[in-house]
C-alpha cells in the first residue's frame, strides 16, 4: 500500500509539473577542478519562463534546438549581468560551452579561465536570475563545489538576498 501511495503521488507531481510549473525556479551548480583549475558552471531554467527575459520568438527556437549564434549570444549576456562570479574582486568570464533541451527544460553550461584558488581567497556570487520577471516568486538554488573549502555546498537565492561571500 504504500508504493501505491508513492507512485500515486510521484504521477501526480509528474502530471502537475508536465503541463504548468507554478515554482519559478533555477538550479545550478559551481564546479572547480583542482588539477585543470577551471570553474565550471551549469545551469537549468525552465524555458517557458526563461525564454522571454532574452526576447520575442526564442521559446520556439530553443524548443526546436535551432539557437542562432545571436540567440547564443543574447543568453551568454543575460547569465553575464545577471549571474556573477568573482573571485577576490575579479569577475570570472563565463562562457557557453554547450546546451540541451528536454521537457521544458534547458540547462546551460559554463566554463571559465584558469584559476588557482588558496586559503584566503574570497568567493562573491550573485544571481539575480530571472529577478527582473518574478521578483517574489523567483528562487535561483545554487550548490557550490570547490573542494577542500566548499566541497558541497547549498544556498538559495532570492530577490532579497541573492548575494553569497565566502573566503576560502
Amino acid at each position: 500500500m504504500k508504493k501505491y501511495k508513492q507512485i500515486i503521488i510521484l504521477s501526480s507531481l509528474f502530471i502537475l509539473f508536465s503541463f504548468s510549473h507554478p515554482i519559478k525556479l533555477t538550479s545550478s551548480i559551481i564546479k572547480y577542478d583542482s588539477e585543470t583549475k577551471v570553474i565550471s558552471m551549469e545551469c537549468k531554467v525552465f524555458i517557458d519562463d526563461f525564454a522571454p527575459a532574452i526576447g520575442p520568438n526564442l521559446e520556439n527556437r530553443i524548443n526546436n534546438k535551432s539557437l542562432t549564434k545571436d540567440d547564443l549570444l543574447r543568453i551568454e549576456n543575460y547569465f553575464i549581468t545577471n549571474y556573477k562570479i568573482f573571485i577576490d574582486g575579479n569577475k570570472l568570464p563565463l562562457a557557453i560551452d554547450k546546451y540541451k533541451v528536454a521537457n521544458n527544460v534547458m540547462t546551460l553550461s559554463f566554463y571559465s579561465t584558469f584559476i588557482t584558488l588558496k586559503k584566503g581567497n574570497k568567493l562573491n556570487i550573485e544571481n539575480e536570475l530571472l529577478f527582473e520577471k518574478f521578483p517574489d516568486l523567483q528562487s535561483n538554488w545554487m550548490t557550490i563545489q570547490i573542494p577542500p573549502f566548499l566541497p558541497n555546498y547549498n544556498f538559495e537565492s532570492k530577490f532579497e538576498n541573492y548575494l553569497y561571500s565566502y573566503t576560502f
